[in-house]
């Protein structure tokens, strides 16, 4: 399962070549040995951290080294969607659930902690016939986790709420919910906050209705009439957490666009439309992505395609931008990573004009290339040194590229039956879970 880095001995040979007068004027080199699923390698180069992955195809967790070998790995019965590491080195997994009321793709319905050692920590569902976690997580400073729910809403909750019934092909709705989670002993937890998309809608269908009104007008509304008619209508797949401005982002993939919305308020403001740092309560601070869906624009308008994985990086050095996305089918045969800077003003507050195409109205940076198409799942990070570390989903395809779009390192994840990987992130070899720890290469393979 190893393979000697070529290019290395090709240059320490033409070197000796030229100016090696005896065996001895040189210092032998050490080649770098290579994993067979390292496809791409430029030492120096790639960011110096550690890859942390769940194969779907996979029960288990791994975390492998920059020349593809796995250091330390957690055993597992069921297969985490998204796996996180605290700095105290707690490994943090979304479980996927068989027994669930609900079917959408991305249902998880648990969440399970593991310390290093691959003890179990903390076990805690939320899974029932009138919600379900799903897709995504964010670990908060302090300690809380924030969590995607869908709630079941009937065909009555829905009409009452302004749908419109010829949308309503699954007899139900499932609107995305936001819960804080706080962890208590014996798999206990809290929820300390909630945020509801069912709490800021608008429709133009029925004025008989709740929540009637001119779409255009309210672009810090969800209009419930966008998408067809699936009950999951505005399907959140990733979610962030700003800490900077107390603000969380989320990607909605049925609507093409990610959303802003402000976390200082209580739970009671989050269903209001005042109160928090915005005083605008739980209505959207920002959203940008595809302007027809509150009713401004049109196609040639839109900028995101069926997004996962919208992460802020802010406006530090090497980060040009406040948003970084994979917008999965930006085009029919490749997918591209998105840089978006929003404008923003200093209290870290949006201006979200009616009738109007939130600026910017393109990216300031993005990478595109069929090697990294995948029409479903997939995520993009932004790391320290500038690079950008990308997930190809669909293929389990791992890719590091420089800042001028050139890949100094890919990773194919080896199961053959089910490659496909949700998303991975890296961890700095410096980062506080690996303190007094010795991460050495394992002989065992990821399967």
């Amino acid at each position: 399962m190893k393979k000697i880095l070529v290019t290395l001995l090709v240059s320490f040979c033409i070197v000796c070549v030229f100016s090696c007068k005896d065996d001895d004027s040189i210092a032998p080199t050490t080649p770098i040995e290579l994993n067979d699923n390292i496809v791409v390698y430029e030492e120096g180069a790639i960011s110096d951290a550690y890859t942390l992955l769940s194969p779907l195809g996979s029960t288990d967790t791994f975390l492998i080294n920059n020349e593809g070998f796995v250091v330390h790995k957690w055993e597992a019965e069921t297969s985490a969607l998204v796996t996180y590491l605290t700095n105290e080195g707690n490994l943090i997994r979304t479980l996927r659930q068989n027994d669930s009321e609900f079917t959408g793709g991305g249902a998880t319905g648990a969440i399970e902690i593991l310390n290093f050692e691959g003890d179990p920590v903390w076990f805690w569902q939320y899974n029932t016939p009138d919600y379900i976690l799903h897709h995504d997580l964010a670990l908060l400073p302090n300690g809380n986790i924030l969590a995607l729910v869908w709630e079941y809403k009937s065909v009555d909750d829905a009409i009452a709420k302004g749908r419109n019934p010829t949308l309503l092909f699954d007899n139900k709705v499932w609107p995305c919910k936001i819960i804080e989670i706080k962890p208590l002993a014996n798999n206990q937890a809290e929820i300390v906050w909630e945020w509801s998309v069912w709490d800021h809608l608008i429709q133009e269908h029925d004025a008989t209705k709740e929540n009637f009104g001119v779409v255009s007008n309210h672009p810090e509304l969800i209009n419930i009439n966008f998408s067809g008619g699936d009950a999951n209508f505005n399907h959140l797949n990733s979610i962030v957490y700003i800490e900077e401005f107390d603000q969380i982002a989320v990607s909605s993939r049925v609507f093409n666009e990610f959303w802003v919305i402000d976390h200082s308020t209580s739970t009671a403001e989050a269903a209001s439309h005042s109160g928090g740092n915005s005083n605008k309560g739980g209505d959207l601070l920002y959203r940008w992505g595809n302007p027809q869906a509150y009713n401004s624009g049109t196609s040639d308008n839109q900028r995101l395609f069926g997004q996962h994985d919208v992460t802020w990086i802010g406006n530090t050095q090497n980060n040009g931008g406040n948003f970084l996305v994979f917008n999965n089918n930006k085009f029919s045969d490749k997918s591209s990573v998105d840089e978006i800077l929003i404008p923003q003003l200093p209290n870290g507050n949006y201006e979200l004009a009616p009738n109007t195409i939130n600026l910017p109205e393109n990216s300031i940076w993005s990478y595109d290339s069929e090697l990294i198409f995948s029409s479903r799942l997939s995520g993009a990070k932004r790391l320290s040194n500038g690079n950008t570390l990308i997930t190809v989903g669909r293929d389990g395809t791992l890719v590091e590229i420089n800042e001028s779009g050139t890949i100094i390192w890919q990773y194919q994840n080896p199961i053959e039956t089910n490659p496909a990987i949700f998303k991975v992130d890296k961890y700095e070899k410096n980062h506080p879970a690996f303190d007094g720890r010795t991460l050495t290469p394992l002989s065992i393979d990821i399967e």
